[in-house]
Order: structure tokens, then C-alpha cells, then sequence
């Protein structure tokens, strides 16, 4: 459910949003995720079809 735009706190200035990146709280992104196939993925991880039931 959403708050109607009335009911939203106001601030007074947008310099602080308009200046900040947003980058600065956030750790790096591990590379090595984009691309990569489900197989992969599990193999990576060290998941083998016997360690689940279908």
C-alpha cells in the first residue's frame, strides 16, 4: 500500500539528494556473477542434483 503524496514527509532542501551518489554506504560488487549459466552457478556453490528431491 502506498502513502498518498500529502501524507509523505517534506524536506526543505534537495541539495543532499541532488549531491549525493549513494555509492559511498554500499561495499563493492563482487564480479564474477553476470553470465554465468544455472550449472554454473550450482557448481560453483557445490550443489549436486543428489542433494535435493524433486
Amino acid at each position: 500500500m502506498t502513502v498518498p503524496e500529502e501524507n509523505r514527509p517534506k524536506t526543505t532542501t534537495t541539495d543532499e539528494v541532488v549531491e549525493s551518489t549513494g555509492t559511498d554506504d554500499r561495499p563493492e560488487e563482487q564480479p564474477g556473477a553476470t553470465g554465468r549459466s544455472m550449472r554454473e552457478a550450482m557448481e560453483e556453490a557445490g550443489v549436486r542434483p543428489e542433494d535435493y528431491e524433486e
